[in-house]
């Protein structure tokens, strides 16, 4: 049996973590920055495999990405936000959720009106995301 086909009462879904990628963009930070220190350089992306069960999931969202940088809510809610993206590839979901990311800094930096600084982000512990 398949972990795709495991029911359990009271439990929606499964996802199933399948891949883990170290992304490192010195020059994007390096452009994006206020000063010369460029406080994370690098962060993770973990892609996730779901069942397909879940309601409302849609053909292209088998997988799912997320970061473990967060950046911070522009909204002011004092929460923090991390790029999430979907794929029917791992590679699809992963290049969605690095390209979700780096919109959502630039789109950040635009509402700041200045570089950005190491309060701007928080980094997830590794078993947190």
């Amino acid at each position: 049996m398949s972990w795709k086909d495991i029911k359990i009462d009271h439990i929606d879904y499964i996802e199933k973590c399948v891949a883990e990628f170290e992304i490192t963009a010195l020059d994007f930070f390096e452009t994006v920055y206020e000063g010369d220190t460029i406080h994370y350089g690098s962060f993770k992306v973990k892609i996730y495999e779901s069942q397909n069960t879940q309601p409302n999931i849609g053909e292209n969202e088998k997988f799912t990405g997320f970061t473990n940088l967060r950046l911070k809510d522009s909204l002011g809610f004092g929460g923090y936000e991390g790029g999430i993206g979907f794929g029917i590839t791992i590679e699809q979901a992963l290049e969605d959720t690095v390209r979700n990311f780096i919109g959502n800094i630039k789109d950040y930096k635009v509402k700041k009106k200045k570089g950005l600084c190491k309060e701007d982000f928080v980094l997830i512990a590794y078993d947190e995301f």
